[in-house]
């Protein structure tokens, strides 16, 4: 069998177009960069830029669905939770509310819509991108529901029955000939899942949500490599986003 690549396993998604990486240029907006693969996304609909991916980390935060920020006091908890040093960001993808911070990576994938693609197609795009990936550290991965885990869905990445990677989706343009996908996964790489994981407990009481999660429900790629990395945080980090950038060009032929 030949190597895997976008054009073998999954040849509706060949365009007139290459697949470009995007790289966020912004400095001190972390709204724009929350939302940088939302504003790729409207290009992608109005035609200014082709298929494209996008690889990058943010700050310290919670990112909340638009469903979510109608929930009852969610202004008061936006203050509290910002003072607390958790500011919240509203996104339009799917999924539930999930932290962020440096040590958390996002894949975002985003393309036109083309016939025939369904929901479940960009799921196994993201699921089959991640898990060759992390085969590479030598895990084996699993998916599907982790319970107790925030932002659950049948399409988590699990190791051990442990969520590491999360997955979400937009589509966007209605049945528009240019309507386009946007298809994200964040990979918890290093990140203190206990704080994590009480500052989307505490959005949620704060809310009067009775959802409540555990953090023994997550993983993160340092953990389950164990004393097999014995880097700093930052050059941990650092060494997976290059890992990772590159077998997603070169799946990607970029």
């Amino acid at each position: 069998m030949g190597k895997s690549n976008i054009t073998r396993d999954f040849p509706l998604l060949q365009f007139s177009q290459p697949w470009t990486m995007k790289r966020f240029d912004g400095h001190g907006d972390l709204a724009r960069r929350i939302t940088f693969d939302e504003l790729l996304l409207e290009r992608v609909i109005k035609g200014d830029i082709g298929p494209c991916l996008y690889i990058g980390s943010d700050a310290k935060c919670l990112v909340t669905t638009v469903r979510e920020s109608r929930m009852a006091n969610f202004e008061t908890a936006r203050k509290e939770l910002s003072a607390q040093g958790w500011p919240i960001i509203v996104r339009c993808t799917g999924g539930a509310c999930v932290p962020q911070s440096p040590g958390v990576i996002n894949l975002s994938v985003i393309h036109r819509k083309v016939h025939g693609w369904s929901l479940d197609d960009g799921y196994k795009l993201l699921c089959d991108l991640l898990t060759s990936f992390l085969a590479s550290y030598g895990l084996t991965t699993t998916t599907g529901e982790v319970q107790g885990s925030f932002c659950d869905g049948r399409y988590n990445l699990q190791v051990g029955g442990q969520k590491l990677v999360g997955t979400a989706q937009r589509w966007a343009g209605g049945s528009r000939e240019n309507a386009a996908v946007l298809a994200h996964a964040c990979l918890l790489v290093d990140l203190d899942l206990i704080e994590a994981t009480e500052k989307v407990n505490t959005l949620y009481r704060l809310c009067n949500n009775s959802q409540k999660f555990i953090p023994e429900a997550c993983t993160t790629l340092r953990d389950c490599l164990g004393a097999t990395r014995q880097q700093s945080s930052v050059e941990f980090i650092a060494e997976v986003e290059q890992r990772l950038t590159v077998l997603v060009k070169d799946y990607f032929n970029i």
